[in-house]
């Protein structure tokens, strides 16, 4: 029972903050994040943590997590919230005032993007860019084949940069 307990100290020392990450990512919200990576832990601990192998227990808790984050998307319509988020997120101060409004601009049509794209892709996406797993680590928490996991990167990628090679709408107005 001690060994247990001490293993599971572990996998939580290892994989709660990457959890962390992952979902405040796909949420956009941090107090939801955490929320959703300690009810994971918690069904982790319910389903008997005996049951699933030590080297599946972090793809496990990834995928339960991307599970719950999914349903609370959808529940709480969190994704107006995941762009502000992700705009803030990109914020940065620059001296010369057109290069940071250039920025700007190009930080919110990526935060736009991000929000924009289909949740296994956004996932996937979060994942690699952001937790540095291989293809092999994703398609093992989203339960799909590796396959699955490169073309859905090679679309949100393809996505990402024709948004942002999109040439750009001038607006102007007249004043009278």
């Amino acid at each position: 029972m001690t060994s247990e307990k001490l293993d599971l100290e572990a996998v939580f020392g290892e994989v709660y903050p990457a959890l962390c990450r992952f979902l405040e990512g796909f949420t956009g919200r941090s107090g939801v994040a955490q929320e959703l990576a300690q009810e994971s832990f918690l069904r982790l601990i319910r389903s008997g943590s005996d049951v699933i192998p030590r080297s599946e227990v972090k793809f496990w808790l990834f995928r339960v997590a991307r599970n719950l984050a999914v349903n609370e998307l959808k529940s709480r319509n969190l994704q107006s919230r995941l762009r502000e988020k992700v705009a803030y997120a990109f914020r940065s101060v620059l001296a010369d005032p057109l290069r940071e409004l250039e920025l700007a601009e190009r930080k919110r049509a990526v935060a736009e993007l991000i929000k924009s794209l289909p949740d296994h892709q956004r996932a996937a996406l979060l994942l690699r860019e952001q937790e540095e797993m291989s293809y092999s680590e994703i398609a093992r928490v989203l339960e799909v084949s590796e396959s699955k996991v490169r073309v859905d990167l090679f679309r949100a990628r393809s996505a990402l940069r024709g948004m942002l090679q999109e040439p750009r709408k001038v607006v102007t107005r007249n004043v009278k």
